[in-house]
């Protein structure tokens, strides 16, 4: 079966691939905030056009593998998602290819030669990305993982493995070192147990009580986005099994927050605006989803859809929140 997506949805994000060789590059107005930064220096240009490309692929995937989840024979402007996603995961992950977007180790080594020493506290986009990614191949895994060779598994788990065992910022970012990790772990590749602990009981140690983390000096739903959604996804991948101590302290302190966060939303169930939320819109109710990837969820299911779907309608139905609005 083959469904056509509207244009006004996630065809916006490919209506430049021409084929399924075309990496997904987001038109912008834009240039000297945003990377990559024109005026940067050469080195860094390219460092950030590979992340520029990274990130337009997989952020997009997160839309992408709930579709091809739903249908394996999806397309959208001709394009067979799932043999999209596929070759182009396997392109930015090889090292032999024009589009791959490159490893920790190659841009701690370029590093060297530019400064003459290595930088530990260098943070590069690819690390959130790989994190989006191993969430994608999880969502897809009979359709795409699975059907994927030895050979090309092996390429991928590499890179995940260069990157999750990086360094990486001391803060929400462990989670995605984690997720990496627990990706290979559920997949049989070893990984460095030491690492995964560490940075997970760094996380335990940012909580601060009624369901709330510290992520820096910060207080605002993006510590929900990130702790209490890539946490309790840990737990089911990683923690209840290898690290239940651990998967504890993050399943109650989630389950806490779940006993007052409803209050954070409006009667409509609309996202309350303030500060850095804005930047995050629909994703301040991640939360309860991640809910319910605990053992014991204790989130009511009607309530978080009702608000789940009103912060989504609070967005989709604003006049101005397509571009194009008089396109499909």
């Amino acid at each position: 079966m083959t469904y056509k997506i509207p244009s006004r949805m996630m065809s916006a994000d490919i209506q430049n691939v021409k084929s399924i060789d075309n990496p997904i590059i987001l038109n912008r107005t834009e240039f000297d905030i945003t990377y990559p930064h024109v005026n940067a220096p050469k080195e860094q240009q390219e460092r950030e056009k590979k992340a520029e490309i990274f990130e337009g692929l997989i952020r997009s995937f997160f839309m992408g593998s709930v579709l091809i989840k739903n249908d394996p024979e999806v397309e959208i402007n001709g394009i067979g998602l799932k043999d999209y996603y596929k070759n182009q995961i396997l392109k930015v992950t090889n090292p032999r290819d024009p589009l791959y977007v490159g490893s920790y180790s190659s841009m701690q080594e370029e590093l060297e030669k530019q400064y003459g020493h290595r930088d530990n506290c260098a943070c590069y986009q690819q690390t959130v990305e790989t994190c989006a990614l191993v969430i994608g191949l999880d969502i897809t895994e009979n359709e795409i993982w699975n059907n994927l060779t030895s050979s090309e598994k092996n390429q991928i788990a590499e890179f995940l493995s260069d990157w999750g065992h990086g360094a990486t910022v001391p803060q929400n970012w462990r989670l995605f070192n984690m997720l990496d990790l627990a990706f290979l772990a559920k997949h049989g590749y070893k990984i460095n147990e030491n690492i995964m602990l560490e940075h997970a009981a760094a996380i335990v140690g940012y909580y601060v009580g009624d369901g709330w983390y510290r992520d820096g000096q910060s207080f605002d739903y993006y510590s929900v986005w990130a702790f209490n959604v890539y946490g309790p996804i840990w737990c089911k991948w990683y923690g209840y099994e290898h690290a239940p101590l651990l998967a504890a302290k993050i399943e109650e302190a989630n389950r806490e927050l779940m006993k007052t966060y409803p209050l954070m939303f409006d009667s409509d169930g609309y996202t309350v605006m303030w500060g850095r939320s804005g930047i995050y819109r629909n994703a301040a109710t991640s939360a309860f989803e991640g809910n319910f990837y605990l053992n014991t969820p204790n989130i009511d299911s009607g309530l978080a859809r009702f608000i789940v779907s009103g912060s989504l309608l609070q967005f989709l139905t604003r006049d101005d929140f397509l571009e194009k609005l008089d396109e499909g």
